[in-house]
């Protein structure tokens, strides 16, 4: 692929990305990660923060920074784990599982109106490019 062509790429899935995550939180008011950490802890019960944060892949501060803001919304509770009060135990709150279920509405509709006019198999096919390029990503970083 040619330079400017990759280059330009490059760009716009920055902008898509950037466009797709403030479109996400104006209509579920919530960020992507905090949803995901949401989610994951809806799935899961209970979890430590640790756990969790291998989970969302984001450092051990930004995790602690984003559930707080969870917690300050009552979407989450944290607490010490008796066995070993070094650990953070979280778990979602039934408000913050009532939340996930809205957002869930929410971003199946937001989904339709970012995927209007591609068929299935366009989906299929630019989330394996996206996958790929993903992968070809991971091995560089090493």
């Amino acid at each position: 692929m040619q330079n400017t062509k990759a280059s330009q790429l490059l760009l716009l899935l920055k902008t898509v990305s950037s466009q797709v995550t403030q479109n996400f939180e104006k209509k579920t008011g919530l960020s992507l990660t905090r949803y995901g950490m949401l989610v994951y802890l809806s799935q899961q019960g209970e979890l430590s923060q640790n756990e969790l944060q291998r989970y969302i892949q984001i450092d051990q501060g930004a995790v602690t920074r984003h559930l707080k803001i969870l917690e300050e919304k009552g979407y989450v509770s944290r607490s010490r784990n008796p066995k070993n009060n070094r650990e953070v135990i979280v778990r979602a709150t039934s408000l913050g599982i009532a939340t996930v279920t809205q957002c869930d509405q929410k971003k199946t509709s937001l989904l339709s109106e970012l995927f209007e006019g591609f068929d299935e198999e366009e989906i299929i096919i630019l989330s394996n490019m996206l996958f790929r390029l993903c992968k070809n990503n991971e091995k560089n970083e090493r």
